[in-house]
């Protein structure tokens, strides 16, 4: 079975942080290719203004992706954080696929593209949660809640309940 984990990390919330390094160590161990976006630089470009620096990731990351056969694959997993779930649903509706979406701690510009079923965790001390959990509830989405997490879904000056969020929502995208 061929399977390939698609990785659009955050601003600033790069592979190197737990959520996603363990995504990527355990999509690893079963046997998943992997393509880790790395638009940081973009993202940091001091001479560019923000929308300049989205297009730009964009089109980075059509550039990694406009030549893999995605039909070839068995399973395509879209695992993204923040500002990368938007990109992870813009670029599955441009390429007319529907791979299995893990959204974690998404960003208002990716709500149009989380649907139910989709598998959806934000912490209820992200700014954009209000807003988040009023789009949920309209269309039935169920996501994964953590109680007092921010946007890293950690609890500020809390280790230990940090670390248990950090293992809890690594059972639950990883079921």
């Amino acid at each position: 079975m061929k399977k390939l984990a698609v990785m659009f990390p955050g601003v600033g919330y790069t592979m190197d942080f737990p959520l996603l390094y363990y995504a990527s160590f355990w999509y690893e161990a079963k046997g998943y290719e992997q393509i880790h976006m790395k638009y940081n630089s973009i993202l940091f470009a001091p001479n560019l203004m923000k929308e300049e620096k989205t297009l730009k990731a964009r089109d980075y990351i059509w550039e990694k992706v406009k030549n893999i056969d995605f039909s070839a694959y068995d399973e395509v997993v879209f695992f993204s954080k923040s500002f990368g779930t938007a990109e992870a649903g813009i670029l599955a509706e441009r390429l007319g696929i529907n791979p299995v979406q893990i959204y974690l701690t998404p960003v208002p510009t990716a709500l149009p593209y989380i649907k139910a079923g989709d598998t959806v965790v934000i912490g209820t001390a992200d700014e954009v949660y209000p807003e988040c959990k009023a789009y949920f509830d309209e269309h039935g989405i169920q996501p994964m809640y953590i109680e007092e997490a921010d946007h890293s879904l950690e609890v500020k000056g809390k280790l230990f309940e940090s670390l248990e969020i950090l293992k809890n929502v690594m059972k639950f995208v990883t079921r």
